[in-house]
């Protein structure tokens, strides 16, 4: 049994919570010495107290090793992420900064191909025929299962009720149909892939079967505009979590 579920009178089991996993990029060249994306993750908390009728308080496991700007690190880690967590965790959220930039986005798409132009930080870009090798099931593009109009209905709800007195309040928060095609991209299209792999249903349109989402972050790391990032973030969850519970429990499944 999960451990985020009970056995209520009738025999039925029931949520009390939904667990999902964080993680954040490491420093990214000189320029970029420390990471907004994984210092915001680290400072999430472990729980959140619930905000959605179904009363399911939300359990955040961030991943505690920032995750290394390379190709080779993110095909190699995504796998063994996702089966380390099976069976625990019930959505997950990427994170990665956009420089230049101070609005926060969240990814409509993964892509599948055309990384043959940015370097990561071992020097290597991906061969033409990298997606067409390694995930020759799989689209060109992949999309969340979330249902994005309502969730970022729900994300600019959730960033309105923050207070005044908080840098994130009235943050700028937006939907992106361009992760980059670099590692940011690149991370998304790999868990994306390797839930709908998972559920058998390739492309398939039940939320469950792709329940991922990527946020871009802006590239400064001051105290300040971490601490908004922590606010737009948790905001997300919340956001990500209510769009999870509005489904009944076939589609979850």
């Amino acid at each position: 049994m999960a451990p985020h579920a009970f056995v209520n009178g009738d025999g039925q089991q029931k949520r009390n919570s939904i667990t999902i996993l964080v993680t954040g990029f490491g420093p990214f060249q000189e320029r970029y010495p420390i990471n907004p994306s994984f210092e915001i993750a680290r400072s999430l908390p472990s729980i959140l107290p619930s905000k959605t009728a179904d009363g399911l308080d939300i359990h955040i496991i961030t991943y505690g090793t920032p995750i290394h700007v390379s190709y080779r690190e993110v095909y190699e880690l995504v796998p063994l992420l996702h089966e380390s967590f099976q069976g625990t965790v019930d959505l997950v959220l990427h994170i990665g900064m956009a420089s230049g930039r101070s609005f926060y986005t969240f990814e409509l798409h993964g892509h599948r191909d055309g990384y043959t132009r940015n370097k990561d930080l071992e020097g290597k870009t991906l061969p033409p025929d990298h997606g067409l090798i390694h995930f020759q099931d799989c689209p060109s593009m992949m999309t969340t299962s979330f249902d994005c109009a309502g969730l970022l209905k729900d994300w600019k709800a959730n960033i309105t009720d923050i207070p005044e007195t908080s840098p994130a309040h009235a943050a700028d928060v937006r939907p992106s149909e361009d992760a980059g095609h670099y590692l940011c991209d690149y991370i998304y299209f790999n868990s994306l892939a390797w839930f709908d792999r998972q559920s058998g249903s390739l492309d398939g349109t039940k939320a469950s079967n792709r329940p991922v989402m990527f946020l871009h972050v802006p590239a400064d790391s001051d105290s300040v505009t971490l601490a908004k990032g922590r606010e737009v973030t948790m905001a997300l969850i919340e956001a990500m979590v209510s769009n999870w519970c509005s489904l009944d429990e076939d589609e979850r499944r």
